[in-house]
């Protein structure tokens, strides 16, 4: 078996987590109004087919005309890197009648398509996620990819202000955009998706991805709210759905049919960033009140996990579906950028139309048929890992390989913070000196790795690293010491520790975990190397809270899962999730220090980027000297050792997912085009 990485991982237990929350909760029936007063804004049934047809589905001759303007929200990393990036700049061209593109993936998404899952963090991979889903905002792909920048661009709004104490977002939307069905899209249904996000989560506070930045005190959304919005239909509400939705008191509410206003609890400098996550995805909410409604966690409406799916506003649909063997996307005829010039769609190639009428994601574990079917033309772009990868890699005037030049993708070594031996800091701290870290990246990574700090990645710029700590170095002598100031001179008296790798995940864990093991040996420290089932490893595992409880079942020494990448790409999510006792899901070590939870809270509540950076420079020296997990790599290739690999004279080119494949493994599919 191919590849589990951890990205779906993580969502699968979060949504464990975030289930057990939801069944405390009590579900909401009406829509009341929240006690934070409002801040003022200034302008500054299934149907399943067994075979994927190839004919090339019709498509309208009407388009919308629109207009996408770059705006200068703009955070910049310093940060550099010698791997060139395989994605290029695009412009729009008609596909031919019959174009198609195969992909052959290594995974079909879990559970399913169902894009309501996305508040428990399914379904993984999202293969429909920026191909049928589209956000309020996107990135500006050029710069975040070949210049480690993360600039926001027009998507679904046209164009926003933000107010002067940074917490109100005014969102004014692109006008003449339809969903694939032909619902109009309006600030209604962008309220009504934030609702029934909220809804689906069962009105969990922090169901925006765990962030705290809503004010859900007294916000109860249910089947009486939605009655309201179903008898009147979100495309010209009825004056009561509109008194509901324009309710100034609430933390998301409209101000007319093209525009809608975030209220957050407080400032909170990455909203924009949060948008580019699952739960910013807008989905036609008037075809969801017509089937029968979000459902809640766990018991999501079944309606939607595959065909017919919730209508999107993206440049794909998904038309054909055989699930766990394939599923067809083709263009969507009444997509609102079909008429953006060839300059408009390479200012924000996210936004592309797409290049091929039709295109086909196989669902295909064996790593054998897929380089078959690359070879034999079957399939244009397939997974590839190993050995099979680095021949690809090796050969460039035959073979096209994804590789991220600002990867996001981070790797390490966890220690349990709260069981002996490694909840003594000089254990931890002789363990990250011990480590021969090109080694690990040689035999783990094939080579496509880079050295970090962690906790955060370094593709955000002056909120990594902070304080600009040395990078662990392996240093025996200094090991030695330090195992000794622990009370285990030459390691007697260390206990054999079980070094714990996920079985999903051995074709690079066992070269890595031996590694370590070798270089955890010359301190006298000793391991046996256990494989486990990933459903025994994740069992523990959720909450902050949640670790602390289960910590005599968390091993005190592990792999980690393989790669977990951002969900949404602003720096609070690795701050968060590692290093905090506030944290949803991620901080595996049990780390638990006052000054970095007061460091990371501020980025929060605080427009203040200097007392953030001083504050997090502070947290960053704890962290340091702590050691509470072995900062390993971040992965130049999507899913560690595993990337996508085409045929030159197939494919021209394509780009990397806007979360750097935290969202879904494959490119966006309508920026891949043809040689």
């Amino acid at each position: 078996m191919n590849f589990v990485d951890r990205r779906g991982v993580a969502r699968a237990v979060i949504a464990v987590v975030v289930v057990v929350i939801i069944i405390i909760a009590a579900a909401g029936v009406v829509l009341a109004t929240s006690s934070k007063t409002t801040t003022s804004t200034t302008s500054s049934s299934s149907s399943v087919t067994t075979t994927p047809t190839v004919s090339s589905s019709s498509q309208s001759s009407s388009s919308v005309s629109t207009t996408s303007t770059s705006l200068s929200s703009i955070m910049t990393s310093s940060s550099s890197s010698s791997i060139s990036s395989s994605s290029s700049t695009s412009t729009s061209t008609s596909p031919s009648a019959n174009s198609t593109l195969s992909i052959d993936d290594y995974t079909w998404p879990t559970p399913n398509l169902n894009e309501l899952g996305v508040v428990i963090f399914q379904p993984y991979p999202d293969w429909t996620e920026t191909t049928t889903y589209q956000t309020l905002v996107s990135l500006n792909a050029t710069a975040q990819q070949e210049q480690n920048q993360i600039q926001f661009l027009p998507d679904l709004a046209n164009n926003w202000t933000v107010s002067a104490n940074g917490e109100s977002y005014t969102f004014n939307l692109r006008p003449g955009v339809t969903f694939s069905n032909g619902d109009p899209f309006n600030a209604y249904e962008a309220w009504a998706d934030f609702y029934i996000y909220y809804f689906a989560s069962g009105n969990y506070s922090t169901f925006w991805m765990g962030m705290p930045i809503f004010n859900m005190t007294g916000v109860t959304f249910g089947p009486a709210s939605m009655a309201v919005l179903n008898q009147s239909g979100l495309t010209t509400p009825s004056s009561a759905a509109i008194s509901m939705m324009s309710n100034t008191s609430l933390p998301v509410y409209v101000t007319g049919p093209e525009t809608i206003v975030y209220r957050l609890d407080a400032p909170f400098s990455f909203f924009l960033n949060s948008l580019l996550g699952w739960t910013g995805f807008q989905l036609d909410c008037q075809y969801i009140l017509d089937n029968g409604g979000p459902g809640s966690a766990p018991n999501f409406n079944s309606n939607f996990n595959y065909l017919p799916q919730i209508p999107g506003t993206g440049p794909y649909v998904l038309s054909q579906i055989e699930p766990n063997s394939f599923a067809v996307f083709t263009q969507n005829p009444t997509y609102w950028g079909k008429s953006l010039t060839a300059a408009q769609i390479a200012g924000n190639p996210f936004v592309d139309p797409g290049h091929y009428a039709k295109v086909i994601i196989y669902d295909k574990s064996s790593e054998s048929t897929r380089l078959l079917d690359l070879n034999t033309g079957a399939a244009q772009i397939v997974s590839l890992t190993s050995s099979d990868l680095l021949t690809a890699i090796s050969d460039p005037s035959q073979y096209g390989v994804l590789k991220l030049k600002y990867p996001a993708g981070v790797e390490y070594l966890q220690f349990n913070c709260q069981v002996y031996p490694t909840n003594i800091t000089d254990v931890r701290l002789a363990m990250v000196h011990a480590i021969n870290y090109s080694a690990v990246i040689q035999v783990g990574a094939d080579g496509l790795g880079v050295r970090y700090m962690g906790p955060e990645s370094p593709n955000y710029g002056q909120y990594y690293d902070p304080g600009n700590f040395p990078l662990y170095q392996q240093n025996i002598t200094l090991a030695e010491q330090e195992l000794a100031a622990a009370g285990f001179p030459n390691g007697k008296g260390f206990p054999t520790l079980n070094f714990i790798i996920v079985s999903a995940s051995t074709y690079w864990e066992i070269p890595a975990a031996q590694e370590i093991q070798a270089d955890l040996e010359q301190i006298g420290i000793n391991t046996n190397i256990v494989v486990q089932p990933l459903s025994v490893e994740a069992a523990p595992y959720g909450s902050y809270q949640t670790n602390l409880q289960d910590a005599a079942q968390i091993t005190p020494l592990q792999l980690s899962w393989t790669a977990y990448s951002p969900d949404y790409l602003a720096p609070t999510d690795y701050w968060t999730a590692f290093v905090t006792t506030f944290s949803s899901f991620g901080n595996f070590d049990i780390y638990n220090n006052s000054i970095v939870d007061s460091a990371v809270q501020l980025m929060y509540t605080s427009n203040n980027q200097t007392a953030i950076l001083q504050a997090l420079t502070q947290a960053q020296q704890q962290i340091y000297n702590d050691a509470p997990y072995g900062w390993l790599f971040v992965s130049q290739a999507p899913a560690i050792a595993n990337s996508y690999v085409w045929k030159v004279g197939t494919i021209g080119g394509m780009y990397a997912e806007p979360n750097l494949e935290g969202v879904t493994d494959l490119p966006p599919l309508n920026t891949i085009y043809p040689a």
